[in-house]
């Protein structure tokens, strides 16, 4: 590493922490935020006093013309979340933590929480910028991924650990070759 590479490293740590003390909070709170970030995924935190979940949703912008394009990051950071309303049943197979394998679980397709803090971060790598703001909502309807995140961390929250039907629950079934023809344009 370096000179150049060590600077560019302390100044986005200054800015980091300015950040996260313009939030008038308990920087600990804003973990799960740093670890989506910086690792990618959702993540959660808990002391006895209070907690945290981080929950991304990512939406890909692309040009057909110029074929190029971009994947915007939003990361939620609810502060100390609460569940609302939970919508409908997916079955998914998720991997956390140590787990060496996935496991079957059941998330709500859409969930409605609520928390004492909203934040989001918009993380653009377009422009290489991440824009983040308080939100005055103080209520958020999640479908999808960021809904199964969501019930994902929550369950951290209150459980530990993700408790799931193993992959080797199931079954293969094996079937007979087919003729697939494809239709070229």
């Amino acid at each position: 590493m370096d000179a150049e590479e060590i600077r560019a490293i302390f100044k986005f740590s200054v800015q980091e922490k300015n950040i996260v003390s313009s939030f008038e909070t308990q920087e600990e709170l804003f973990l799960p935020f740093l670890l989506s970030l910086k690792s990618g995924g959702s993540w959660s935190y808990a002391s006895e006093e209070t907690k945290s979940i981080a929950v991304k949703d990512v939406i890909t912008y692309y040009d057909e013309d110029s074929k190029t394009g971009y994947t915007l990051e939003k990361i939620y950071l609810f502060i100390d979340p609460e569940v609302i309303k939970e919508e409908g049943i997916v079955r998914r197979l998720e991997k956390c933590g140590t787990n060496e394998e996935r496991e079957l679980v059941e998330r709500p397709y859409s969930i409605t929480m609520k928390a004492k803090k909203v934040i989001l971060a918009e993380v653009n790598p377009e422009i290489r910028k991440i824009t983040i703001r308080e939100l005055k909502k103080k209520s958020i309807l999640l479908k999808g991924t960021p809904a199964y995140s969501a019930a994902h961390e929550l369950e951290h929250l209150e459980k530990g650990e993700i408790e799931g039907i193993p992959l080797w629950n199931f079954e293969y079934i094996k079937q007979p070759a087919k003729n697939e023809y494809k239709k070229v344009e």
